[in-house]
């Protein structure tokens, strides 16, 4: 993957199957090719992305997660052209504390998309947002099951802070200095 030398949105990068992506900021306008992503996820990609059981997104619900319009939340579209048609392929978002301190991140890329560097090309573009905005502490929740993504949070700077039990599933809290 070649990501962008100047660190400024919107850029484009190269994953590493060839892909080109442009990375760029999301807006209230992106609703519906978000929509249309989330709602193409396989059960796995969203039960990793919402750690809980998300079968199908509604338009409702998909409009009070995704809050465009607020202020706290940043959000990054990984997006693509497909048939002359923008196409959403991956999200970043934290959403700030009151404080403007620290910050919850999630990322998900779509499943076609995954294992190409785009969660971590995206990731580093929101890092770098959360620091511009003045932001000192970034938390994450991973999967315990997802090795992988733990694994890239940790080669990150992530530190496990510890482990939350649900009844059908545990997760790992991890937080970040930046």
């Amino acid at each position: 993957m070649r990501p962008s030398t100047s660190g400024a949105l919107p850029h484009m990068v190269i994953l590493k199957n060839g892909s080109g992506v442009l990375i760029r900021r999301a807006g209230p306008e992106d609703f519906r090719i978000l929509f249309l992503m989330f709602s193409s996820l396989s059960d796995d990609t969203m039960f990793r992305r919402f750690l809980r059981s998300q079968k199908a997104l509604t338009e409702a619900d998909a409009q009070e997660m995704l809050r465009l319009d607020d202020g706290n939340v940043t959000s990054l579209i990984a997006a693509v052209q497909k048939d002359h048609t923008e196409q959403a392929v991956g999200e970043a978002r934290y959403v700030a504390s009151s404080s403007g301190e620290l910050a919850e991140a999630a990322v998900v890329i779509a499943d076609e998309w995954q294992n190409f560097g785009l969660g971590t090309a995206l990731f580093i573009d929101l890092l770098a947002e959360a620091k511009r905005a003045g932001l000192s502490k970034v938390i994450a929740y991973f999967d315990v099951e997802n090795g992988s993504v733990i694994h890239l949070g940790q080669k990150f700077g992530f530190k496990l802070a510890r482990k939350e039990t649900r009844a059908d599933y545990s997760m790992l809290k991890a937080e970040m200095a930046i």
